[in-house]
């Protein structure tokens, strides 16, 4: 005996509630599928029409199809209802678990990696700031070192200065010492003329005074 199902046991084998798959039957009644009653005017639904319309919740829901596009496909004379692969919805379940935990993995690997990322901007925004206070540091030392330049050329300047007179009074000095010997030596030499010239007075004196006193003598004896 062919198994028959009713609205409930075919929406909970879908996976969906049994108002939505009344929507879905009377979208796909419209397309020209015909669903059989029974004796009380209730849809029921033998193995095809099971088949079938997995096949079109599938296109609906994991093909991204509309209700009346999956009606279409499925009510095609050409349509091939093994053509569609049909996820049971226990599997289906598995499935979006597994799909909601590599969301939920690929999600925390995004916020690792933007906080990597803000990590990395940081770490460049500091970089960037000590760049900045070498580079200052590195033209003030170049400015300091101008500045001893500057103050090291002022200073011999101002040595120069100094020392041109010290230089000048060592020349004035040596020159004065120069005359001064040259002085000495000028009045030595006067001093020797005047002691020569004295003596040579004495002498030509003593000279006079015997020739004078010989001349007298003999004057004297000659009386």
């Amino acid at each position: 005996m062919e198994k028959v199902l009713g609205t409930g046991d075919l929406a909970e084998m879908v996976g969906i509630k049994k108002t939505s798959l009344k929507h879905y039957i009377s979208v796909l009644e419209k397309s020209g599928y015909e669903i059989r009653r029974d004796h009380r005017n209730y849809r029921s639904f033998d193995e095809q029409d099971v088949a079938l319309i997995l096949a079109y919740a599938q296109l609906h829901n994991k093909k991204g199809m509309t209700l009346k596009e999956a009606a279409a496909v499925v009510t095609a004379p050409d349509f091939d209802v093994e053509e569609v692969e049909i996820i049971p919805p226990a599997q289906q379940v598995v499935i979006e678990k597994k799909n909601n935990y590599e969301l939920d993995r690929y999600a925390d690997l995004s916020n690792a990696m933007e906080l990597l990322a803000d990590h990395v901007k940081g770490i460049e925004s500091q970089n960037a700031q000590l760049i900045q206070l070498i580079q200052a540091q590195h033209e003030q030392n170049e400015l300091l070192m101008q500045q001893n330049e500057t103050l090291k050329e002022e200073f011999s300047s101002m040595k120069l200065q100094i020392e041109a007179p010290k230089e000048e009074n060592n020349t004035s000095k040596k020159q004065l010492d120069r005359v001064e010997s040259q002085n000495s030596a000028i009045m030595a030499a006067l001093n020797r003329i005047n002691v020569q010239q004295h003596n040579a007075e004495v002498e030509q004196y003593e000279e006079q005074k015997k020739e004078q006193s010989k001349g007298f003598m003999g004057r004297l004896f000659n009386k």
